[in-house]
């Protein structure tokens, strides 16, 4: 259910930078650990499960 959950979420976090019209070299990364400082990575938000968990919303450039 975590799995369905999360793949959820990163599939809506991918429809929005989509929809914003986000230039192609912007990745996505929703988790609750941070991405590595290499990743060059800023927090654009938090989204909550139905359990109570905070997953993070990063935006990521190369």
């Amino acid at each position: 259910m975590r799995w369905l959950i999360t793949a959820l979420l990163s599939l809506a976090a991918f429809v929005v930078v989509l929809a914003s019209g986000a230039k192609a070299d912007v990745t996505i990364h929703v988790g609750s650990r941070t991405p590595p400082a290499d990743a060059h990575c800023h927090r654009v938000g938090t989204r909550s499960t139905d359990e109570g968990r905070v997953l993070s919303v990063y935006a990521c450039r190369p």
